[in-house]
């Protein structure tokens, strides 16, 4: 079976008038403001798009993406394997006050001189997705953090005003 990649740019007003919709992959190596956060980018990402208009006459394009990003554990410094499953509504839009007016459903999605870059919209789901900081779940790291044995709960049961207390006794 062959892959079949997404294309670049569309336009979105047609796609949405025939209701089209697209299944493929793209590339995370095309991806280049992605590629600063991934360490390996031979990965792909699987991507359906579907295109339509809405009862309020709202070009729409519903989406849902797969991937899997090698990323780099901040607290170990090893690699590991992030996935990503993301589903998300957006508005087609020629202007800004198109996008302010658009029902909360929808994040704005700016087409520019009638086009849509497929790409651009995909790469920044994907980057809404990433984690802050990057690591393994705290029992698959190699770095044990000692929170539970650590002894900082030892005196949670007295009050940390507890001083000021006796001060204020002493005073009297």
């Amino acid at each position: 079976m062959s892959e079949k990649f997404i294309p670049e740019h569309i336009d979105p007003f047609r796609y949405a008038e025939q209701r089209l919709s697209l299944e493929g992959l793209l590339k995370i190596a095309d991806m280049q403001r992605l590629n600063a956060n991934v360490i390996a980018n031979d990965d792909t990402v699987s991507a359906h798009l579907q295109f339509g208009i809405d009862e309020q006459d709202v070009t729409f394009l519903t989406g849902h993406l797969e991937t899997k990003l090698t990323l780099q554990c901040q607290r170990c410094m090893e690699l590991f394997i992030y996935e990503i499953i993301s589903d998300f509504a957006l508005g087609v839009v020629n202007t800004l006050d198109e996008a302010n007016a658009l029902p909360e459903l929808y994040e704005p999605a700016l087409a520019k001189e009638g086009n849509l870059a497929l790409r651009e919209l995909i790469e920044d789901e994907i980057i809404l997705n990433l984690p802050i900081i990057p690591r393994h779940e705290p029992e698959e790291c190699k770095v044990k953090l000692p929170l539970a044995d650590s002894g900082w709960e030892q005196g949670k049961g007295e009050s940390p005003f507890r001083v000021l207390q006796s001060l204020k006794h002493k005073q009297k």
